[in-house]
């Protein structure tokens, strides 16, 4: 993938940071010098020190063949209209950090698909909405290992199914489990007769690299 970053401050050197592990195409665009210069000698990764709200740095960035682009200044207004340029070049995939929970609702009538707050979130999870927006909350183990949430959409493969329905088919990917449901406020641990419904949250504990094979069951 091809992800533009933008700020590398502290919620954004996680992002810049997992988004290189996957060995993604990824451009930083950093408006401090010394920010911009330590990530440019660290990491591998294009940096370009310049300010984000110019058109022409995103243009410079390849935004309009940008798969994503990812906003974590601390300063909203700032997020606000980084994201309208690249709304404006096309790029298909956009997530912002939101510093004020009072600008939630501005953020969401402009369309952007993902939204979460660094007070609540750490930069992984900002990149992890661009992986696989699916995924409702996500807890990262170690050693490959996460539980994520998922909702379970109306006429997917897992909707109205059994669970010992989908371990005799085995349609859940190897090394996955179902662990909770969340169904109209109740916790249900699930059992070989417990079966998963449209609207259901579920948990489920995954390999990492199973989590998109996972996830289409419930889209």
């Amino acid at each position: 993938m091809h992800i533009i970053i933008i700020g590398a401050g502290k919620t954004g050197k996680h992002v810049i940071k997992a988004a290189i592990e996957d060995n993604h195409e990824v451009y930083v665009i950093e408006k401090d010098q010394a920010a911009a210069n330590w990530i440019a000698v660290n990491l591998d990764c294009i940096v370009i020190h310049a300010d984000a709200t110019n058109i022409e740095t995103l243009k410079e960035a390849k935004a309009e063949k940008a798969d994503a682009i990812i906003v974590t200044t601390n300063d909203d207004a700032v997020n606000m209209l980084v994201i309208l340029l690249a709304k404006q070049l096309g790029v298909r995939r956009l997530v912002s950090s939101v510093n004020n929970d009072d600008h939630f609702p501005v953020f969401e009538q402009m369309g952007i698909d993902t939204v979460e707050s660094p007070y609540r979130l750490n930069g992984r999870f900002l990149y992890r909405a661009v992986q696989v927006p699916s995924v409702k909350e996500f807890l990262d183990l170690g050693d490959g290992v996460e539980i994520v949430e998922l909702i379970v959409h109306e006429k997917s493969p897992i909707d109205n199914k059994l669970i010992k329905e989908l371990n005799k088919s085995r349609e859940l990917p190897k090394d996955s489990r179902i662990i909770v449901i969340k169904r109209n406020n109740q916790i249900i641990i699930p059992e070989g007769e417990t079966r998963i419904l449209a609207g259901d949250i579920v948990a489920a504990l995954s390999l990492k690299i199973n989590i998109p094979q996972l996830v289409s069951l419930f889209s």
